[in-house]
């Protein structure tokens, strides 16, 4: 194993050079419905060829640079969110976002109580994972917002 095969793929076009290696170019190929040469214009190296496509994750953030753009990034975000949760993993705001939407804490704290309300109607109605995880999240950003404020006033 040589070393660039210890570090995880850090752009777009590596992650598809390692996926073609590991997973295969039949398996890609009949997924995506395409030939082997457009893999490896979608894993190859930029600086050292002319033969590249944007591939399917550069498309994918385009879209989401676009939703964020015009403030959609909620959307955006729980495209990250389903992408994360096949792996496990949590999409988390950077603390920055969660800046306080209420003049006082007071009325930061009031401003919780829809959002968890939400969550726990989502829960006790039974609905599904993906339903109960969205408003999970929404309520974090909303305690989060609360925290920041409260800790800015000590």
């Amino acid at each position: 194993m040589t070393d660039t095969e210890e570090i995880p793929p850090l752009k777009s076009w590596q992650f598809w050079n390692a996926t073609r290696k590991i997973l295969g170019e039949t398996f890609l190929s009949k997924l995506y419905r395409r030939c082997p040469r457009q893999l490896y214009r979608w894993a190859a190296d930029p600086a050292f060829t002319s033969d590249i496509e944007k591939n399917p994750i550069d498309h994918i953030t385009i879209v989401l640079e676009r939703l964020a753009e015009i403030g959609r990034d909620d959307i955006a975000r729980s495209a990250i969110s389903i992408m994360a949760g096949v792996i496990g993993c949590e999409v988390v705001r950077a603390e920055s976002n969660f800046t306080p939407d209420q003049p006082t804490l007071e009325a930061e704290c009031l401003d919780d109580y829809p959002v968890i309300a939400r969550f726990h109607k989502a829960i006790t109605q039974k609905e599904g994972p993906e339903v109960v995880r969205h408003f999970w999240q929404e309520a974090k950003a909303e305690l989060d917002q609360t925290y920041q404020m409260a800790v800015r006033g000590h």
